[in-house]
């Protein structure tokens, strides 16, 4: 199955919509002759990832900003402009920020607390005025242009990362075989590709999660819901899948196998990397004989591990081979699932659905 990977964009979507934020703030404060330094800064940073976290955010920075702006006053009134006024008031804007849970608001706080301490003159209320009201017009502005303007949509993205992970799926399970065969006796590097299959495969969970918040807040249309719900259900197969693969790497490596075992195990790789490898064709015959012979195969070693006086003399009530020969066909029930997932997507595809 080839992945076309197209070129990334010179600009990215969220780099465009945070430019454009400063522009209409900037634009918006220097009409109004207000100072536009803290509009553009809260501006700058209200663009997230959804337009859901950014109408939360926003939510938050607002009442933070407040707290800046108002200590930063205080403090001029009490100590002038002094080191102490910016130690205080960064400090105390971080710690009360901290202590009312406005966690996401505690940057654009400080900043603004300590930015505002060189503008503020006698009218100390009216500067508090003036910055609250610069930075509520940087939230706003930048929640607006997240919401209207390229709207996120990582549903093409999360397809290509899960094709993506079939890869990175072969050649983690190819690599383990090989380590359990003594063919590799790379560990580490074995650990190494399990590890960063992991962490790619909670990017693109993140990814999902951020399509799901994003889908409330826009009219779409009833088959991208669709497309959305189909990657959910991919994602999930390749969750459960990588979790019966991590407990291969944790396998004894002196593991003394039969001469039909490794046979077994060989075919397993070839007949693994040839399945990741046309997830959307039709399974080939021999791929069912050979599950059915590692089937039958795991049965034997079961009831002969449990017969066996050796497992009298501790407490394993499972071998390591039996163990390893469960994975790889939990494995093999989770990729037939998934196969017959993708088949479906691609006769509905083919059938305009």
């Amino acid at each position: 199955m080839k992945v076309k990977t197209p070129k990334k964009p010179w600009i990215g979507g969220r780099v465009l919509k945070t430019g454009i934020a400063v522009f209409i703030t900037s634009l918006i404060c220097l009409a109004l002759d207000l100072p536009a330094i803290f509009a553009v800064i809260t501006a700058i940073v209200t663009i997230e990832p959804t337009t859901h976290d950014s109408i939360r955010k926003g939510i938050i920075r607002f009442p933070a900003s407040a707290i800046g702006a108002g200590l930063a006053a205080s403090t001029v009134y009490f100590f002038g402009e002094s080191p102490l006024t910016y130690t205080l008031a960064a400090t105390l804007t971080i710690i009360l920020c901290q202590k009312l849970k406005l966690y996401d608001g505690t940057l654009v706080a400080a900043l603004t607390s300590v930015a505002m301490i060189p503008d503020l003159q006698d009218y100390l209320f009216l500067s508090f005025l003036i910055r609250l009201g610069t930075t509520s017009i940087g939230i706003t502005v930048s929640t607006l242009v997240n919401v209207l303007i390229l709207p996120a949509d990582y549903l093409d993205n999360i397809e290509r990362r899960n094709h993506q992970h079939l890869l990175q799926m072969k050649n983690t399970l190819y690599e383990s075989l090989n380590r359990l065969l003594n063919v590799s006796p790379q560990d580490k590097k074995n650990h190494l590709s399990y590890e960063v299959m992991q962490r790619e495969l909670a990017k693109t969970d993140q990814l999902l999660h951020y399509q799901r918040k994003e889908l409330r807040y826009h009219r779409f249309k009833f088959k991208k819901y669709k497309h959305y719900i189909t990657l959910m259900k991919t994602m999930t197969f390749l969750q459960r899948a990588i979790l019966h693969l991590g407990n291969l790497q944790y396998l004894p490596r002196k593991m003394i196998f039969s001469e039909y075992e490794q046979l077994l195990l060989t075919r397993a790789k070839t007949e693994f990397n040839q399945l990741l490898d046309n997830m959307d064709k039709p399974m080939e015959d021999s791929y069912f004989q050979f599950i059915d012979e590692l089937n039958q195969h795991l049965r034997y070693e079961f009831s002969y591990s449990r017969s066996s006086p050796r497992l009298q003399l501790h407490e394993y009530q499972l071998s390591g081979k039996v163990i390893l020969f469960y994975e790889l066909l939990a494995i093999h029930d989770l990729l037939e699932d998934l196969h017959h997932h993708i088949l479906t997507i691609r006769q509905k595809e083919r059938n305009g659905q």
